[in-house]
């Protein structure tokens, strides 16, 4: 699958991606497959698990940001729900917004391990 047809997949603008990326389909690949990588997801995981609210905030932050810039807009938008919830400390609806953003998260990577 080329990078193309993984934002077709995901019902993307590959275009608007590629424009952000200085028009570069190599930098487009290497920030995907550094996606996939990275540890910001697992840190969330851990941060849900300790239910530390400051933490999960951060790294839903960082996600959220990541997601904005990779054009990965369902996992951006359902990670700005995390955000907000917990943007003041509280910890309401986290595990609804957790289990949204692990689903989308797990079908994004199992994408990008196809994306050659």
């Amino acid at each position: 699958m080329t990078a193309k047809e993984f934002y077709e997949t995901i019902g993307q603008n590959y275009e608007e991606v590629l424009e952000r990326l200085a028009g570069s389909e190599a930098l487009v690949l290497r920030f995907l497959k550094k996606f996939s990588t990275d540890k910001t997801f697992s840190e969330l995981e851990k941060a849900m698990e300790a239910r530390d609210i400051e933490m999960i905030f951060r790294q839903s932050h960082t996600l959220k940001g990541v997601a904005a810039n990779l054009g990965l807009k369902p996992l951006f938008e359902h990670t700005q729900v995390l955000v907000e919830i917990t943007r003041h400390g509280s910890s309401e609806g986290i595990d609804e917004a957790f289990e949204k953003i692990k689903k989308d998260y797990e079908e994004i990577i199992r994408l990008i391990a196809e994306v050659e």
